[in-house]
């Protein structure tokens, strides 16, 4: 046998059944940079434009209070030129070193540009950051930068997002906002830059697992990280694709918008950090709250709650989905009184050892040896077979529907009428279909069910993957 199928895994019960280089930046028009302090001197800092003094406030006292006092206490996982990797605290917010008052001309020339397709770095703060680093004093490829929160609605109206750079010893909070409005394909523009303090956290510098996010299921969780650590699911380490997965448990689709308007790198409801993704479904506002279970660069993302919706968060859209269905099996009929012994059904969902258990009726060799070249790294293969028979007796796959965590294989056989002739031979007729294995470790259990085209059960079983 082909040395992958050593590890082959087969869900059966009952007797024969289953069961159970940088873009340009911005124009100098558009940042008139004033400075109180200069950066440290651990390169050449970009020459002031106009020594002058720096307005009083950029945003009203109160609000700057309320925005400072929104980063502190901020954890954050930073990346230095030497691919290290350490956590820090921001504990304090300090002077403002640079101010860059917007001109609106030039950011509505630079906002046609993007729609145009050109400069989509405007579209990403942090991207934004390292594209002006020089004209700050920054290093864009020794200074470390990275995303603190990222937010929508702000009191102006304006998406708004700090961005930590770490400047040699030094540490400085880069206040960006959206000049136009807050939207996914506005862009981001510097005003301000301000020192910051910070420290080590108390605790281990290294990815942890708790304490986790309260009300998740860490069962579940916890299987689908070990898929992503073995290579599989990788789509549930980019957040846009999990909202887009995981929002069809909430009745929305791929054609609805999905926009984030919120980055946290650690947040009261996750530490290990949380983002807001507005989806725009029948013309309606919801917002999905994701989060991570888990600590790491590696770790997935997940839901945790949805809110605006119309369906009770955590509760499927029970609608029936076809993921299989041929025509060809359509005239088979079944004359014969029972089926064959050693008929059965199954399912085969990863390389592991074969179902010995004295109560499962081990699939035949015949029956596994036809699927010697599918590869089920990614995929659950649904079989059905006959037990011994003659070559006039066959089995196939109709369909394979979906309705929320329960799926139906319907199956098809074929026999001679009782009076016509029939080929003495002994065959193992099977059928099998292959459906990808995201649906089970995205629903979690599944209930599979076959049945015949008389509606009669023939095996059941439950996956949980």
């Amino acid at each position: 046998m082909n040395s992958k199928y050593k590890k082959l895994v087969i869900a059966i019960t009952g007797a024969a059944f289953i069961a159970g280089g940088l873009s340009p930046v911005f124009p100098h028009a558009l940042a008139a940079i004033k400075w109180e302090k200069k950066l440290p001197q651990t390169q050449a800092a970009a020459t002031p434009i106009a020594e002058e003094e720096t307005p009083s406030a950029i945003t009203d006292p109160l609000q700057e209070t309320q925005d400072n006092e929104q980063i502190m206490n901020t954890e954050a996982v930073i990346t230095e030129s030497n691919d290290a990797v350490r956590r820090v605290v921001i504990s304090s917010i300090g002077k403002q070193t640079a101010v860059a008052p917007i001109e609106q001309v030039i950011a509505d020339k630079l906002q046609q540009e993007v729609e145009r397709g050109n400069q989509q770095w405007l579209l990403d703060p942090v991207a934004v950051v390292k594209n002006n680093a020089g004209k700050y004093g920054f290093d864009a490829k020794r200074d470390s930068f990275t995303l603190i929160s990222q937010a929508a609605n702000s009191p102006s109206k304006t998406g708004k997002a700090y961005v930590l750079v770490g400047h040699s010893t030094a540490f400085y909070i880069v206040e960006l906002v959206q000049p136009a409005s807050s939207s996914h394909n506005k862009i981001w523009h510097i005003i301000s830059i301000k020192e910051a303090t910070v420290n080590q956290p108390q605790k281990p510098n290294k990815p942890d697992v708790g304490p986790g996010v309260e009300g998740l299921d860490y069962d579940r969780v916890i299987k689908w990280q070990q898929a992503v650590d073995a290579g599989r699911e990788l789509w549930r380490l980019n957040p846009m694709e999990v909202a887009k997965n995981e929002g069809k448990n909430y009745g929305f689709s791929n054609k609805d918008q999905f926009t984030i308007i919120r980055k946290l790198n650690s947040s009261p409801l996750s530490r290990h950090g949380q983002i807001d993704v507005e989806v725009i479904h029948n013309d309606k506002k919801y917002t999905m709250i994701l989060v991570k279970p888990f600590g790491g660069n590696d770790a997935i993302w997940t839901t945790y709650k949805v809110t605006g919706t119309v369906i009770k968060p955590g509760t499927p859209v029970i609608t029936e989905k076809v993921l299989y269905s041929t025509d060809k099996y359509k005239n088979w009929q079944w004359f014969l009184p029972q089926y064959p012994q050693g008929t059965g059904v199954a399912a085969m969902y990863s390389y592991d050892l074969q179902a010995k258990s004295i109560k499962l009726q081990q699939v035949p060799q015949t029956v596994i040896d036809k699927l010697q070249n599918v590869d089920l790294t990614n995929k659950v293969a649904l079989v059905a077979y006959l037990g011994g028979t003659s070559s006039s007796n066959n089995i196939g796959i109709e369909k394979v529907t979906v309705k929320g965590s329960d799926l139906t294989v319907t199956v098809k056989t074929r026999s001679p009428r009782i009076d016509a002739p029939m080929t003495m031979d002994y065959v193992n007729p099977s059928d099998y279909v292959l459906i990808d294995r995201k649906l089970f470790e995205t629903t979690g259990d599944m209930n599979v069910t076959f049945i015949d085209q008389n509606k009669k059960v023939l095996g059941n079983m439950k996956i949980s993957l």
